[in-house]
């Protein structure tokens, strides 16, 4: 997932984050497209045949 500069200067400004250059934005690109292609990993995890540990009555 590829995001542009425009979109990441947005998320910075609505977080507000400290003001990054378009060079400094390029850093920083690889972690995020990182973390976003390890989100989705997690997204598409098949998960229905997992018993819930919410579901449990744990005994303290």
């Amino acid at each position: 997932m590829s995001i542009s500069n425009e979109t990441l200067q947005a998320m910075i400004r609505d977080y507000q984050g400290l003001e990054l250059s378009d060079e400094e934005l390029e850093l920083v690109r690889p972690e995020l497209e990182n973390y976003f292609s390890e989100l989705k990993k997690l997204e598409d995890l098949d998960l229905s045949n997992v018993f819930s540990g919410r579901l449990m009555d744990l005994v303290e």
